[in-house]
């Protein structure tokens, strides 16, 4: 996930041009707010490890704080140390990266928190992803300077959806059962995965080819690229998706997931080889 988030940060920090920039060119504040970004998704991912630990151990994850390869303690103690480096980081970049570090920070907070846990639904989960995702590009644009192209909003725009409407929704088709045990509401628990996978599907489908038609239409060659991956990939998720049945492996459940993961990070590298602006 570290990756993923640092690619999304990078893409907007180079307006889509990375492959063009040298290590002679970047400015000292991308450097640093890729640093920020680091601790504030980590932040996020540690604290969702310490919240998430008994439904993590029903459903077999062999994340590393619920296989108790990291203690619950130290895992909690580094998070906190991490959301103040990325707000001291943040503050030294600017008072509008601060703000963007900070909201990241209280997203992760609130998508865990119990009390609040917007994990434990659908829409909630799927607004704290796709805002997320804005901001971590916000993040890479306010960090790089770099002006934004409508290619590249378009881009980003799509991949936030592709985050929200596919990541966040087929990443429960694995864990149904423990996540119905200890409470949560998503969308597999209430409509059953036959319609949630329909749902995913159809969503996949309709951003991939979105954001080809925008290509062809605003004339964005530079987005031809990105937009075939995420079609072919929402094709081969929607035929993963479609043909999983309850009895399967935990593993093929969790293919839509991983074909879903691999098409992110497909669509935001191909940009470094055919740049988006």
């Amino acid at each position: 996930m570290q990756v993923i988030f640092l690619l999304r940060f990078l893409v907007a920090g180079t307006a889509g041009t990375a492959s063009y920039v040298s290590h002679l060119t970047i400015r000292p504040s991308l450097v640093l707010g890729a640093a920020v970004w680091f601790c504030s998704v980590a932040f996020t991912y540690l604290y969702n490890g310490v919240t998430d630990i008994h439904e993590d151990r029903a459903n077999g994850s062999v994340r590393p704080i619920a296989r108790g390869a990291l203690p619950v303690r130290f895992a909690r103690t580094t998070a906190r140390v991490l959301a103040a480096l990325a707000l001291i980081g943040g503050a030294v970049l600017g008072p509008l990266m601060f703000l963007v570090t900070a909201g990241m920070l209280l997203l992760g907070y609130a998508y865990s928190a119990p009390g609040l846990a917007l994990k434990s639904r659908t829409p909630g989960t799927i607004a704290v992803v796709v805002a997320s995702g804005a901001l971590a590009y916000t993040a890479g644009a306010l960090s790089g300077a770099a002006p934004l192209s409508p290619a590249l909003l378009a881009f980003s725009a799509a991949m936030c959806l592709w985050m929200g409407m596919v990541g966040a929704v087929a990443k429960d088709f694995s864990d149904a059962e423990g996540d119905a045990k200890h409470g949560r509401r998503n969308w597999t628990v209430v409509w059953g995965r036959a319609v949630t996978a329909l749902i995913v599907s159809l969503s996949a489908v309709g951003i991939g080819a979105a954001l080809l038609v925008c290509a062809v239409a605003t004339a964005a060659y530079g987005l031809l690229a990105p937009a075939g991956v995420v079609l072919c990939g929402a094709l081969a998720l929607s035929a993963a998706a479609l043909t999983t049945r309850r009895d399967d492996s935990r593993a093929r459940r969790r293919l839509p997931y991983r074909i879903f993961m691999v098409t992110q990070y497909a669509a935001h590298l191909v940009t470094f080889v055919q740049p988006i602006a």
